[in-house]
């Protein structure tokens, strides 16, 4: 094969409360203290909306259902959520997560540095909260 094969990942947008749950990515991660959202690689012959529910397991100890798909940029593949149990008990893995917040979009640049800013605030646009950018 001599084209290369596009890296994609899927990334879950879980609301709870009005409030969207974000991760830090621990030391041992590429992009290490950066917030983003439970996701991360899908495998090949894996489907997006698969490895979503996958990571999110791995990641924070969720069972969450994919309720639609929000858009995909740049092959990131963004994933609303519901909780399959509530209330929802986060377990962080430790290789993976640092921790995590609750948080409402317009408080995001609050909690430091977000991976792929420009991607999150589109995505946020879609579903009609958008990010503050200023105080």
């Amino acid at each position: 094969m001599t084209d290369a094969v596009k890296k994609r990942s899927a990334w879950a947008l879980i609301r709870h409360e009005g409030r969207f749950l974000f991760t830090q990515r621990s030391a041992t991660t590429s992009r290490p203290g950066q917030w983003c959202p439970p996701g991360g690689g899908v495998q090949s012959a894996e489907l997006p909306e698969d490895a979503c529910v996958r990571e999110v397991r791995e990641e924070v100890g969720l069972v969450v259902r994919v309720v639609k798909q929000v858009c995909e940029d740049g092959g990131f593949c963004y994933f609303l959520c519901e909780l399959v149990r509530r209330p929802p008990v986060v377990v962080l893995a430790p290789r993976e997560c640092s921790d995590f917040r609750w948080v409402e979009p317009g408080e995001l640049l609050q909690l430091g540095a977000i991976m792929e800013l420009s991607r999150m605030q589109r995505v946020f646009l879609r579903l009609a909260s958008p990010i503050r950018l200023e105080p």
